[in-house]
């Protein structure tokens, strides 16, 4: 067979066990089986296949089938821009995600330049429950910083996050931490995506969440606000003055989220969409002194 019949045999499997994105996944299939650029594919589609070939893509394209993700399969992919490992033990880095991640670079750029203008030391960055550590190394590879705190309650999510953090040039201290428990200091720019399906509705998620991502980082409790509860409860005594919080959160999830930081005693609390247009991402800032106007903190500068 040739590439180019591996490619439409896999299309055609994907298509009819139901998964939506069968045909970006079916050229990323081929061109992991093969070690081929999606360019290179092109021009080499209708070359024979090597039994090597056949039988690597044979095992991937089962795998999938059974509803393994992807990136599962294959161990790695992209965020931000930057290639990310990723394995069973962590959730999968996701598009919607990215919101998160961008609103974290934005705050990083404005805070070192208010560093720079006290002659001040660089901002300090807290990824907490980091998974792969997604969204804090691309945080401070993408702002410049280049130095990050990353922390999760799993040391098989730390490890890859080390992994991933050396991968990206970014200079990464790593703690295993149940949330804050472990946590020291004060921070400029915090940051979550903390689990927070409720507990009773995890079942219902599609096969590849579901029955292959970590139950520890999806099991949000009984309504899926345990962390943000406890997040917010200990988030204020690790905020430097003028520091900023976002937390990823469920699409319904968002109002009591920013009820609680404005509980909290952060200001400019607000609610930012993901790609689809669905609330995905809450943020607020810690302004301790009543005299000073958030807006001078979230205005660019």
């Amino acid at each position: 067979m040739t590439y180019r019949e591996y490619l439409d045999k896999a299309d055609t499997e994907l298509k009819n066990a139901g998964i939506e994105d069968h045909k970006s996944c079916a050229r990323i299939m081929v061109c992991e089986a093969s070690g081929l650029s999606m360019a290179a594919l092109i021009l080499h589609e209708h070359e024979q296949v090597s039994e090597a070939y056949e039988k690597r893509f044979e095992e991937i394209l089962s795998r999938r089938l059974r509803r393994e993700p992807l990136e599962y399969i294959i161990g790695k992919t992209s965020f931000m821009g930057l290639d990310i490992l990723c394995s069973k033990d962590c959730l999968v880095p996701r598009f919607d995600t990215e919101i998160l991640a961008e609103l974290a670079v934005a705050e990083t750029e404005k805070a070192i330049k208010r560093c720079r203008e006290k002659g001040a030391r660089v901002p300090g960055i807290l990824d907490l429950c980091t998974g792969t550590g997604c969204v804090g190394i691309s945080v401070a590879a993408l702002s410049g910083v280049r130095k990050v705190t990353l922390s999760d309650i799993s040391k098989k999510a730390i490890e890859l996050a080390r992994r991933n953090a050396k991968a990206n040039d970014v200079d990464a201290e790593l703690i295993v931490s149940d949330l804050f428990d472990s946590i020291e200091g004060k921070f400029d720019i915090i940051t979550a995506n903390p689990p927070y399906i409720a507990r009773d509705k995890i079942g219902a998620l599609e096969p590849e969440v579901s029955e292959f991502e970590p139950r520890l980082a999806l099991d949000g409790g009984e309504d899926g606000l345990v962390f943000y509860r406890r997040i917010m409860k200990c988030a204020p005594q690790h905020m430097a003055e003028g520091a900023f919080l976002a937390l990823e959160t469920g699409d319904e999830q968002t109002e009591d989220v920013s009820a609680m930081m404005e509980a909290a005693g952060l200001r400019g609390v607000a609610v930012h969409k993901d790609l689809a247009g669905l609330p995905r991402v809450v943020c607020g800032y810690m302004i301790q002194d009543n005299r000073r106007d958030f807006r001078e903190l979230c205005a660019d500068t």
